[in-house]
């Protein structure tokens, strides 16, 4: 049965924010957001809503390397503590959301000149293992036999190659993980929006008011309005600094800074090869550098959906707003000169690239964590939890991998201040739209889902990518309407149904929402440029969007993809 999560809802969920007080506003969708309203609605006690000025997961949420890692370059800075908590924090997501949350093995490859022995990285893994309560499969090794390095990763450069170290992080679509999160809170009583943007203060809590008052834009429609809430949480990543600005306490300090903050990745055809049936992704060195007597820089090179890898990261100070990120062409060169070097065999150039994003990740400024305006702090290496002296608490930082932490460690302030019982349980409740224990793996699950149109391969990926919950919405659709079994393209797996789920059941409200978060056609090859017109046509069709609307869509889409890729 499809609980539904579209445009309907969010038209309701915003007459909500109109006219019912809140006791908690978050202000911003990406994954900390999601986690925070998700933990906030399991806790009970607690009315919170949700605004995102753009789509969910639009920001640097959505623009990671879509890895869960403990920080294994830790170890050397002997942050253990920071270690251990990354490494808890990847065994819970992997119980609460097993289909998103998979373990990837990474080989990294040392060639001759590169700092740090094979032995040092291989009792360096051994202990990173030691730190987790992972499967005995996820056990790291050396090799230096070529022939098994390329047997496990594919022809990668042998020449100079000392061997490479296998140690265990895991891999996640980012976008999905963080809707997944969202989707909790809504089945829960969360009150979620995404095109709503925060505009201004109004009112702050006074002798005859304990509440804040604020406006919110409709991104979608224009129009205005005010919210009132008792407390107001800011969630905003990169953009957090914009909303400090307008805080009545503002000091004229930032408390992020811009210099390494950017980070793009190139979509390539598939580079990682090798004869066994799990994937394997690399961890290398970069040699660039040496030209310049720097430092080296460790990228990755990862397993990607649709037979492609995906390179990056980068470290650079992006130009303009956040919202502005996208690849440079010196970005664009450094990653394919890196990837052309260790993968010879292949003619790796711009037109070899199938596409590209990038986020700019919210670093935490020196002084950060010193700021005099500020009533409360919580400090880590990765993240600050503040409270200015209005009463507006903000998150600084923070990862993907420990997300539900900073949730957990914001919502027991919350609950203090709001003198509600605390009762975290996001680290053992599974997320919605993971596999349910009726479903279960591969295999187990086949034999309940009995409808024929679609194949067993089909079923799998429909699970895997929608869950449980998911998958049987899309089943009904189809059996309701066996056209809807159909792909949407015959070099990609997606099916209409999935499509059309997208929309009614994840609050997709763009073509751009549906291409490039909600599915991911966008990172494919074409970048669904051959297949906006299509599915919009289709969307359109099933709810009454004018031909004007259509093409609007179509061409809004078209033009996100050509700004993105200008630089290439």
């Amino acid at each position: 049965m499809l609980s539904e999560f579209s445009y309907k809802t969010r038209n309701h969920n915003i007459n909500t924010l109109k006219t019912e007080p809140l006791d908690v506003l978050v202000i911003g969708g990406g994954i900390v957001g999601a986690g925070l309203i998700r933990d906030l609605m399991l806790n009970g006690g607690i009315k919170a809503g949700l605004i995102e000025k753009g789509d969910f997961a639009s920001g640097t949420s959505g623009s990671s390397s879509q890895l869960i890692h403990g920080g294994f370059r830790y170890i050397a800075k002997r942050d253990i503590a920071l270690v251990k908590q990354s490494r808890r924090e990847r065994e819970i997501l992997h119980h609460i959301a097993p289909n998103l949350v998979k373990p990837l093995p990474l080989a990294i490859l040392r060639y001759k000149g590169d700092p740090y022995p094979l032995a040092g990285i291989q009792l360096a893994a051994r202990y990173y293992n030691h730190l987790s309560k992972s499967d005995e499969v996820e056990k790291s090794k050396l090799l230096r036999d070529v022939n098994k390095i390329h047997s496990l990763v594919g022809p990668v450069l042998a020449d100079g190659l000392k061997g490479c170290v296998i140690l265990w992080d895991s891999t996640v679509d980012d976008s999905r993980l963080t809707l997944a999160t969202l989707k909790d809170a809504h089945v829960h009583g969360g009150v979620v929006a995404n095109y709503v943007q925060f505009e201004d203060y109004v009112s702050q809590p006074d002798s005859t008011s304990q509440l804040y008052r604020i406006t919110a834009k409709d991104s979608i429609t224009g129009e205005t309005f005010e919210i009132e809430t008792r407390k107001i949480v800011s969630t905003t990543g990169p953009w957090t600094d914009q909303l400090w600005k307008k805080d009545p306490c503002y000091d004229e300090t930032s408390r992020l800074v811009s210099k390494n903050a950017q980070g793009i990745h190139l979509i390539l055809p598939n580079c990682l090869g090798g004869d066994t049936s799990v994937k394997h992704g690399l961890i290398l060195l970069t040699q660039t550098e040496k030209s310049y007597n720097s430092k080296q820089r460790g990228i990755f090179v990862l397993p990607g959906e649709h037979d492609t890898s995906i390179i990056g990261t980068t470290e650079t100070t992006p130009e303009g707003d956040p919202e502005s990120a996208r690849p440079t062409s010196d970005e664009v060169v450094y990653l394919l000169s890196e990837a052309q070097r260790v993968f010879p065999n292949m003619t790796l150039d711009n037109s070899s690239i199938i596409g590209s994003y990038a986020g700019v990740r919210p670093l935490i400024a020196s002084n950060g964590s010193e700021n005099a305006s500020d009533k409360q702090n919580f400090v880590s290496r990765e993240h600050i939890i503040t409270e200015s002296a209005s009463g507006i608490i903000y998150v600084y930082g923070g990862k993907l991998t420990t997300h539900r932490l900073i949730a957990e460690e914001t919502a027991d302030y919350l609950a203090e201040s709001l003198s509600v019982p605390r009762d975290c349980k996001t680290s053992v409740k599974p997320l919605p739209s993971a596999i349910s224990e009726d479903v279960g793996r591969k295999g187990d699950h086949i034999e309940k889902i009995t409808n024929k149109a679609l194949s067993d391969d089909e079923k799998e990926r429909l699970v895997q990518r929608y869950g449980s919950q998911g998958y049987y919405a899309i089943e009904e659709f189809i059996s309701q309407d066996a056209t809807l079994a159909e792909p949407v393209s015959p070099s990609l797996p997606f099916v209409k149904a999935e499509i059309l789920y997208t929309y009614r059941g994840e609050m997709a409200i763009t073509i751009d929402d549906i291409l490039w978060r909600r599915t991911r056609i966008g990172w494919a090859r074409g970048q669904g440029l051959d297949l906006a017109q299509e599915i919009a046509q289709f969307i359109g069709e099933r709810h009454e969007w004018n031909q004007s609307r259509i093409s609007a869509e179509i061409d809004k889409y078209k033009r996100r993809i050509h700004w993105l890729n200008a630089n290439m």
